[in-house]
């Protein structure tokens, strides 16, 4: 492992120079983990007084757009342990010895992390799903966790996992989300499917088997209708990590396109492909939108960091609701960008390959919450509140 005195800048340079030695595609390649765990990097948002790199959610945005743009299932696993990590930073009502727990563990270990929440019978817990995993309580303080998630991206490479279940006898139902060390008795990690992108990022199912659980595994506890009492952290690093990722996918398919237009001379070879009007118009239009969301994504990262920094809630809340805004606007982009890419390549550009790859990945930020009509909804339901309001 990287010494501990490494800089973000650095850690991020020794990662990507580690990537480019690997033949990055289609298939699950572990070493690019090791890559990312070699260099330093997993430690990206750790406090730097508990030996981490000390990143911001800013700063994290900034590497991830530059790893998405490198490939974006590697950006895309790692997007998992910062959002995971960063939350587990900016979050209330979290026990102070559980969040060095962790911190120690990536640190010392070169551990990863990644929520176990989404279950193929209730689908995702964005919309309200209750877990059908189950905790039961045991006499000594313990817990016993029995299920089966799924979704859970990067899980080959993961340590361990914080799972969501609904605690066995509890009426109303609470749940609670505990850190499970994969290595346990009782666990098996079980491939998931072939998707349509980011199939390199290993999505994968988490089956448990009466786990048995620590009580000091316990991160929070609450009513499954009552709110998160670890605040908006979550939301917020997660909708800025997926945004991150996938407008560095769609930056990635800019350049490489824009390479590839400015190397191609069909014909008697004259005049580049990058010199025709109508390909600089398609590439033209692809940058301004990739700029504009990315300018609106960092914008929002470092209102959430000003108001982390003097613990302003409602600059955090406010924050908090423009992630789902920046998700959306780089999910956009992404989309646009490797379409048009595709559009400007012709027919090179439908062979598997980068930019190919790139027009599949980005797509899957379309399933990632939150939702592109979850989102608009609520910024509906927020024009209409403040019109009322002021009637």
């Amino acid at each position: 492992m990287t010494e501990i005195g490494v800089s973000r800048d650095g850690a991020l340079a020794d990662a990507i120079e580690r990537l480019g030695a690997l033949e990055l595609g289609d298939p699950f390649e572990p070493r690019a983990a090791e890559a990312i765990v070699a260099s330093g990097l997993h430690r990206l948002v750790v406090p730097a007084a508990a030996g981490g790199l000390g990143a911001r959610m800013a700063d994290a945005a900034a590497v991830l757009m530059t790893l998405g743009a490198v490939d974006g299932s590697t950006a895309l696993g790692f997007a998992m342990q910062v959002h995971v990590v960063g939350a587990l930073v900016d979050s209330e009502a979290v026990p102070d010895a559980l969040r060095e727990r962790v911190y120690g563990l990536i640190v010392r270990d070169g551990g990863l992390v990644n929520n176990a929440a989404t279950e193929a019978g209730g689908g995702s817990p964005a919309r309200g799903a209750i877990p059908g995993t189950s905790a039961m309580s045991e006499g000594d303080g313990t817990w016993r966790l029995t299920g089966e998630k799924t979704w859970i991206t990067w899980l080959p490479n993961l340590s361990h996992a914080f799972v969501t279940a609904r605690i066995a006898g509890t009426d109303p139902i609470e749940t609670g989300i505990w850190l499970i060390d994969l290595a346990a008795t009782g666990v098996r990690r079980l491939p998931g499917f072939e998707a349509l992108g980011m199939r390199g990022s290993a999505s994968g199912r988490l089956v448990l088997d009466g786990v048995r659980v620590p009580a000091d595994a316990l991160v929070i506890r609450r009513q499954a209708a009552a709110p998160d009492p670890r605040g908006p952290a979550p939301g917020a690093w997660f909708g800025i990590a997926l945004a991150a990722t996938y407008l560095g996918v769609g930056e990635g398919a800019r350049d490489d396109v824009a390479r590839w237009a400015l190397s191609r001379r069909p014909g008697d070879g004259s005049t580049a492909v990058a010199d025709v009007p109508s390909v600089q118009l398609r590439l033209g239009r692809v940058d301004a939108e990739l700029r504009a969301a990315r300018i609106v994504a960092l914008d929002v990262a470092r209102r959430w960091d000003a108001a982390a920094a003097v613990g302003d809630p409602t600059g955090l809340a406010t924050a908090a609701g423009d992630a789902s805004l920046a998700k959306l606007v780089a999910t956009r982009a992404a989309v646009t960008a490797t379409d048009e890419a595709l559009r400007i390549a012709g027919g090179p550009g439908f062979l598997a390959g980068r930019i190919e790859r790139a027009f599949r990945d980005a797509r899957a930020g379309l399933i990632n919450p939150p939702l592109e009509d979850v989102a608009v909804a609520g910024f509906a339901r927020s024009v209409l509140a403040r019109l009322q309001d002021r009637s």
